[in-house]
């Protein structure tokens, strides 16, 4: 006996721009292993790296096509006459009031576990964890960059003097600590992360420009001439999200005033690659990981009310991500499949 089985399969595609799956980066994917990602940025073997990043930023953006797009679903067509104005409306409507009021946050002061409970227990094993890391060793490759002297040891892995995202960890230790400190309110932990905040404050003053990394800025020029570089922002955000964290947390004053030092510097280098060349291609040399630059900047501007502060944010929103899905524009469509499948008995 011969049944024939018929599946129909309703499968959904949300398109990115105008081209069917086109990706909204540039990295290759070989390039998203980071184990690989470190070998080819180390390696020496200059052929291999040439092959690989022969495919490196060859895909082009949507920008283009996001920008010339004409809303598909708007309010009604008179409206359709400025899309640029019709875009920044639609991205600050109504500034950053939550509608309705109905959620609070409740503050990790005002938290407390269970010292019984498996919560506390791992809460304890971080606290320790945390406790354990040395100043010194944090903050060794930003006192290098700033050409401070550098006492005790380096961490290795991440934040090896090598690695060119060394630095994101310090961010992480200060993400983790504050909250951390919120949480437990214990003394050790306040003066170990107020002392690698002031390391790193003397760090960035011996620099005097804002800037404040453990690499130098140079990877910043490589990264808006379009050139192979690990993901520099991905870091500065990193280390901006820990001060922020360390001053909404901890009311360290001190780190308020460095991460508003630091968005001023790149403030100016993206306003000077923006007046160098076009804001297009700007968001060309996003497509190298920026983390949530975007996210950091709107939470700064949330404190500041500095209208740079939202505009930088607004610079670090993808377009060919968030551009369609600002104008409210369904791009969905449904494809049916319909297989036959025999099955002989």
């Amino acid at each position: 006996m011969k049944v024939i089985v018929c599946f129909k399969v309703l499968i959904l595609f949300l398109l990115s721009g105008l081209t069917l799956g086109k990706e909204c980066t540039n990295t290759p994917p070989q390039l998203s292993s980071h184990t690989l990602r470190y070998e080819l940025l180390s390696s020496k073997n200059e052929s291999w790296r040439e092959e690989m990043f022969s495919h490196y930023h060859l895909t082009p953006t949507d920008d283009s096509a996001w920008s010339n797009l004409l809303p598909r679903k708007m309010l009604s067509e008179e409206n359709e006459y400025s899309w640029a104005m019709m875009y920044k409306k639609m991205k600050n409507p109504g500034g950053f009031k939550m509608v309705g009021g109905f959620l609070k946050e409740v503050s990790l002061h005002d938290v407390k576990l269970d010292p019984s409970s498996l919560h506390w227990r791992a809460q304890q094993t971080n606290l320790e964890y945390l406790l354990m890391l040395d100043v010194d060793s944090l903050v060794w490759s930003f006192r290098k960059t700033a050409g401070l002297p550098t006492p005790g040891k380096a961490y290795g892995g991440w934040e090896d003097p090598t690695t060119e995202l060394r630095g994101h960890f310090v961010g992480h230790y200060l993400s983790a600590s504050a909250n951390m400190w919120a949480s437990t309110h214990n003394d050790s932990l306040k003066q170990k992360m107020s002392a690698v905040v002031s390391a790193l404050s003397v760090c960035q003053k011996k620099l005097g420009t804002g800037y404040l990394s453990a690499f130098p800025s140079e990877l910043f020029d490589r990264f808006e001439a379009i050139k192979p570089v690990w993901a520099p922002y991905y870091t500065i955000h990193k280390i901006l999200a820990g001060l922020l964290d360390q001053y909404t947390f901890a009311d360290n004053s001190e780190a308020l005033t460095m991460t508003t030092w630091m968005v001023e510097y790149f403030y100016n280098r993206v306003q000077n690659v923006i007046t160098k060349y076009t804001v297009e291609r700007h968001w060309y040399s996003l497509n190298e990981e920026t983390g949530g630059m975007n996210d950091v900047l709107y939470r700064l501007f949330t404190i500041t009310q500095d209208p740079k502060h939202l505009l930088l944010a607004h610079l670090f929103d993808k377009p060919c991500f968030l551009g369609l899905l600002a104008v409210q524009v369904n791009n969905c469509f449904a494809v049916y499949w319909q297989f036959d499948i025999s099955m002989v008995h």
